[in-house]
């Protein structure tokens, strides 16, 4: 059987992982008759041309020119506290990244609009063709299921307000809610949470049994699965409270096996595998010759030594940074100043561009820490080398005649030449450092001598670089099991069940390198600083998960406040997690086109 293709309004870029196919085009209301295909291969056409939209720069809708995956890294990770932006930038995700977009800005704005476009074309799918068909047009009708979930996954995660969250729940303001039969006249308005929620559920149980028929089009991760819709209905159930079916889900996809079993054995390299990887479950896709360059994800935070090619303005955070200097052997940190990606380290320490030295050998070490910027809102993070003598580490003044090279100016910090030495406490069993100046205590971080920007010192990030060598390229996780696996460990945390959450948590540490007394256990968590097991579940999906999105949403959605008082281009403030400001404002042509559709108050 033969049937017409209608071609959606949005922009359909057609092409598998592995070849491109591209197709004009056209209005829904337009019949061409040329765009006749056979069933089984257009709806795989039109199916991948959705993939390849995760990764694909636009040119129409919403804010032109956004990539996906960028604006889904931006809407999402910077409104954390993992990431800082060291310095002013007309991009804007200096928007998001400090709580001020409009209904005009990018990239919410466009996730907006590229959610509806995912749903829209799925929507499509779904009523063109039939299922029982061939187990491979099942199959590619659940990848359609899922993605059209995913979508809304995305938007209730932007636009409203957490299912868990105090202004959350069932009856809280949703999104639009548009499937195969919807009509756009001008009198739609936004479901409920609880509906899109029910969608989404439904979707996603829909997805696994249209692709639990012992088919598989490709093992290629970038292709959805059957545990790609278990992955995504497993953070339903965790995002909605029902913490048990989160348990028994997770117990079902790995099916008597541990959990150590499905993790990827070597979580430093990673990265460069993604697409072939056990631990991915579902990943945006991309190929060699598809290199995103500066445009990249991984081009914010790091300049290739290599190519030289990436902006490098985006850091880690000192929050991050000291958790995970608890545990330096943590392979999740694997931070130096000589690896050059992932291969040997998801962190890498830039040295300065010359050698400093003090009495004519090198110095090793930095401190760091946060100074008020006084004609803005936000905090610089200043710097100063450290010398070491009989009496410890010391600051070396910028002025010090020592120094190569050196201020030639007075310390305008400190404006005295007495020394100072960096003092050492232990907090929760962890050592912390600070120094003493005019009877006020300077918390710091300490690292290896490194270059900075704008006085930020520079930390460079590698997790999504390294694909096939390329250190601007990774395709990006979205699903994978080290998020399953501590999405149980929540829910185990919630339900009581402290040793099983205990046991989850272990699993992703001891993969990450750690053993003996750096396992977590019921006797050294409360020394450690945990008097509830769900902080200590949340600190490991902080490290685990570090730059993959989650934390902003980890936080909120368990009704806990984010500090961001820590040296970066964003407001110094605690966020509260009923603040008005978590919510993205709806685009205005939504509004536009559907007055009934509400603005979200900020």
């Amino acid at each position: 059987m033969k049937k017409i293709i209608l071609i959606s309004t949005a922009m359909i870029f057609v092409g598998a992982l592995y070849s491109c196919v591209n197709m004009d085009l056209y209005p829904t209301n337009e019949f061409l008759e040329q765009q006749v295909i056979d069933d089984a291969d257009g709806l795989e056409l039109t199916t991948n041309g959705m993939y390849r939209w995760f990764h694909t720069a636009r040119s129409d809708g919403g804010a032109p020119g956004g990539r996906f995956i960028r604006d889904w890294h931006h809407t999402f990770e910077l409104r954390g506290d993992a990431l800082f932006i060291a310095g002013v930038t007309e991009d804007p995700m200096m928007l998001s990244y400090t709580y001020r977009e409009s209904d005009r800005d990018r990239p919410a704005r466009n996730m907006w609009f590229m959610c509806y476009t995912f749903i829209e074309m799925a929507n499509k799918n779904l009523s063109w063709w039939n299922e029982g068909t061939s187990l491979k047009q099942d199959h590619i009708l659940g990848e359609n299921y899922f993605l059209r979930a995913l979508s809304y996954f995305f938007l209730c995660d932007l636009f409203a307000w957490p299912y868990t969250n105090t202004n959350g729940g069932p009856n809280a303001p949703g999104v639009v809610l548009r499937t195969e039969n919807t009509v756009d006249d001008g009198n739609v308005t936004r479901a409920t949470l609880g509906e899109i929620y029910a969608q989404i559920e439904k979707d996603a149980k829909k997805a696994y049994e249209l692709m639990n028929k012992n088919y598989r089009r490709s093992t290629n991760n970038g292709y959805a699965s059957k545990e790609s819709a278990r992955a995504l209905l497993a953070r339903l159930y965790l995002y909605m409270g029902r913490n048990q079916e989160c348990v028994n889900l997770v117990d079902e996809m790995l099916g008597g096996a541990t959990a150590t079993s499905k993790l990827d054995p070597n979580i430093g390299t990673y990265p460069t595998r993604v697409q072939t990887s056990q631990e991915t479950l579902w990943c945006v896709g991309i190929r060699a010759t598809e290199s995103l360059a500066n445009s990249s994800i991984a081009s914010m935070m790091l300049t290739d030594p290599v190519s030289s090619r990436g902006w490098g303005e985006i850091y880690t955070s000192d929050p991050l940074l000291e958790l995970f200097q608890r545990h330096p052997e943590d392979i999740r940190w694997g931070g130096s100043t000589t690896s050059r990606g992932p291969a040997t380290g998801i962190h890498y320490f830039p040295p300065p561009r010359q050698t400093i030295t003090y009495n004519g050998a090198p110095v090793n070490e930095m401190i760091h820490w946060p100074v008020e910027v006084p004609s803005v809102d936000y905090w610089g993070l200043t710097s100063r080398c450290v010398g070491e003598d009989t009496g410890g580490k010391f600051i070396i003044f910028e002025n010090d005649p020592n120094l190569s090279p050196n201020s030639p100016n007075a310390d305008e910090v400190f404006g005295s030449s007495a020394r100072i030495y960096i003092q050492e406490e232990i907090e929760n069993t962890y050592k912390r450092y600070y120094f003493m100046f005019n009877g006020q205590k300077y918390r710091v971080t300490l690292t290896p001598v490194v270059d900075n920007r704008m006085s930020y010192r520079k930390i460079f990030n590698y997790k999504f670089s390294g694909q096939d060598g390329d250190n601007m390229l990774c395709s990006v996780p979205l699903l994978r099991w080290g998020e399953v696996i501590l999405n149980r460990a929540e829910a185990y945390a919630k339900l009581g069940n402290v040793d099983a959450a205990l046991a989850d948590v272990n699993a992703i540490r001891s993969r990450a390198g750690l053993s003996g007394d750096a396992l977590m256990t019921t006797e050294n968590m409360g020394p450690r600083g945990y008097s509830d097991i769900l902080d200590l579940v949340l600190d490991e999906r902080r490290l685990e998960l570090a730059y993959e999105a989650l934390r902003w949403t980890d936080l909120y959605r368990n009704n806990k406040p984010m500090d961001r008082r820590y040296g970066g281009t964003h407001k110094w403030e605690v966020i509260q997690p009923n603040d008005p400001r978590i919510l993205f404002p709806i685009p205005w042509e939504e509004i536009n086109a559907n007055p009934g559709v509400t603005q979200n108050l900020r």
